[in-house]
Parts: C-alpha cells; sequence; structure tokens
C-alpha cells in the first residue's frame, strides 16, 4: 500500500513539474494560442481521471479531478504578466455579485468542501440563499442578473468566500489590477473607467475549464457549464450526485445553462 502511495505521489510530482515548465513558456503565447495551450494541458490531466470506470471511489477520484484542474489554473495564472500587480484580497468582493457558470467537477469539490466545513445551521441557510438565488437567475436574463448586483450565495457578511479553497475556476481566473476601479464600476459611478482585469488569468482559466469539459465528452459524461447556484443545490440534495454523474446519468438536468 506504501509503495503504491508512494508512486501516486512521484507521478503527481511529475505532472506538476510538467506543468510548472509549460507554465513559463505560456506568458509569451497570444491570447488564442494561450487558450488553446491551457485547454490542451486539461485535456491531457484529465483523461487519467475520467478512463478509470464508474465507482466505487468514483466521487473522491471526481473532486481529485476539480482539484488537479483548479491546480492547474492557479499554476498557468500565476505566470501572468500582471501577477504581481492583482489588487484582489480576502474581503474585496466587488466581483462576487454576477453570473457564474461551473462544470459538474467543480460543483461536486465545492459541496464535498462545503458540508465538510460548515455547521448544520449555516448549510440550512446557505441552502436558503442558493434557492433564492436559482430562482432570481431563472426569472432574470443574464445581464438583469448581472444588473442587479445580486450577492454570491457562497459570499458571507464580511465579504469572504465561504468556499475559497475550492471556488470555480471562472472566479479565480477574474483578477483585478485596481480596487478602486472596481469599486467604482461596482456603484455605478458616473463616468467611471474601465475595470482593468487580467486577460492572461482569464484566458487561463478559461482554457483549463474547456479542456475539462471536452475531456468529459469524450468520455461520454455531462460536459456543459451550468449556473452556480442551480447544480449546488443539486448536488447538495442528492447524495449519490458525483455517483450518478460518474455513470454517465444526467443529474443535472432542468438546471440552468
Amino acid at each position: 500500500m506504501s509503495s503504491k502511495r508512494d508512486r501516486k505521489k512521484r507521478e503527481r510530482a511529475r505532472r506538476l513539474k510538467t506543468v510548472r515548465k509549460g507554465a513559463k513558456r505560456s506568458n509569451r503565447l497570444s491570447g488564442p494560442e494561450l487558450l488553446q495551450a491551457a485547454a490542451e494541458k486539461a485535456r491531457q490531466r484529465a483523461g487519467p481521471y475520467l478512463r478509470r470506470g464508474p465507482p466505487p471511489g468514483g466521487p473522491a477520484r471526481i473532486v481529485e479531478l476539480a482539484d488537479e484542474m483548479r491546480e492547474l489554473a492557479l499554476r498557468l495564472m500565476r505566470h501572468s504578466p500582471l501577477h504581481g500587480k492583482h489588487q484582489c484580497r480576502p474581503g474585496c468582493a466587488f466581483c462576487c455579485h454576477t453570473a457564474i457558470t461551473v462544470a459538474g467537477p467543480e460543483t461536486f469539490a465545492i459541496a464535498k468542501y462545503l458540508k465538510e466545513h460548515l455547521a448544520e445551521e449555516e448549510l440550512r441557510l446557505l441552502r436558503r440563499r442558493l434557492d433564492e438565488n436559482a430562482e432570481l437567475a431563472s426569472s432574470l436574463t443574464r445581464d438583469e442578473y448581472i444588473a442587479r448586483l445580486i450577492p454570491c450565495a457562497l459570499m458571507t457578511a464580511d465579504g469572504n468566500c465561504r468556499a475559497h479553497p475550492v471556488r470555480p475556476i471562472a472566479c479565480a481566473g477574474f483578477c483585478s489590477t485596481s480596487r478602486a476601479k472596481c469599486e467604482a464600476e461596482f456603484n455605478r459611478v458616473p463616468d467611471r473607467a474601465a475595470v482593468p482585469t487580467d486577460r492572461f488569468t482569464m484566458l487561463a482559466g478559461l482554457g483549463v475549464s474547456n479542456g475539462l469539459m471536452d475531456a468529459c465528452r469524450q468520455a461520454g459524461l455531462d460536459g456543459n457549464f451550468y449556473e452556480l447556484h442551480h447544480v449546488l443545490r443539486r448536488v447538495l440534495d442528492t447524495p449519490q450526485a458525483a455517483e450518478e454523474w460518474a455513470r454517465g446519468q444526467k443529474v443535472f438536468d432542468g438546471c440552468l445553462r
């Protein structure tokens, strides 16, 4: 057993070393090249997880897959030419009032984290907020939803994320170099300047997400993106959601895309 764990550890270290080498080169790529390279890296790393077959052990593998994809995206993002200029900090939640879509594996990782870290009453209150936001997302257009500045259900009263270590890749990729301009945009200040976002991190995250979804589709699994609140409440309400998804069942039927 120990030997098996050691082999797995060495293989993971080898993969991460390859990611680091590729990431150092990625900051010299054009936008389309970065998008394509990130997607290809994600497909390569997601494939083995999705070829191991259905449960037993499925849920843990799917969460491990989500963790691998997030780590890949974050490592690529750290090589952005603007990385040292990001002004995103804990409690700075101006961008946490928008519409977010996530992939199935990401949702399973978020739900697992919440169940392990939130008390029963906190989960109950979160579930109510998920319902409220999901209903709003269903009744409004995407533009209307964003214009309403609806706070994400995962955001705490002090502006932090309840699931920050496993936050969606889309959230991790949205980085700004000016907190003041983010605040001005949030408050709809007249004649405000555009928020200076980091295109590199956004494309790196999008590329990884696209590659993950491509790998899911190639394995005959659901490769769609869904509105965060809809899928998260579905997973929290369906204990066997990860196993069903890994068997190719349509766990997210009816969820907003």
